[in-house]
């Protein structure tokens, strides 16, 4: 069983360098590690700002993983429920910092384009007003069409 508390120990280490990295806006975009969320992409700000939030979550999960890992190394018997725990922890860490991210980079998109989607003088999203129309122009049209 030694085998299971050095998978969770190696594990555990590339959360910890990865939540750190994170956390520090160290973290580099790339196509492997990190959120897959459209709004994460669109800038570094929104990149390193929503891997900020996440990141000391996911360092959490990491030393929840750690804990586990050196528990799997000496747990006999009952004792396997603890690291089994770690894992459910560590994974929940992970998708509570996604998740976590993933609303930051919404929220930062949306604060984006509010501010410079159609500039100064757009009523965004309020209705436009409605165009004068002339009626008695309308009548008279219509009364002429009639009449032909």
């Amino acid at each position: 069983m030694t085998v299971i508390g050095v998978i969770l120990l190696v594990l555990a280490a590339a959360l910890l360098v990865f939540g750190a990295l994170s956390w520090a806006k160290k973290l580099p975009g790339n196509p492997v590690f990190g959120l897959r969320v459209p709004e994460v992409r669109k800038s570094k700000e929104a990149w390193d700002t929503s891997h900020a939030v996440a990141g000391p979550i996911w360092t959490f999960g990491g030393v929840a993983l750690l804990f586990g890992g050196l528990l799997a190394l000496i747990a006999t018997g009952w004792m396997w429920l603890l690291p089994v725990a770690a894992v459910f922890v560590a994974v929940a860490a992970v998708g509570a910092g996604a998740n976590a991210g993933a609303r930051v980079a919404s929220l930062l998109d949306t604060e984006e384009h509010a501010e410079g989607g159609c500039g100064e003088n757009c009523n965004c999203g309020a209705p436009a007003p409605a165009p004068e129309v002339d009626v008695d122009a309308l009548r008279r049209a219509a009364s002429q069409a009639d009449q032909e």
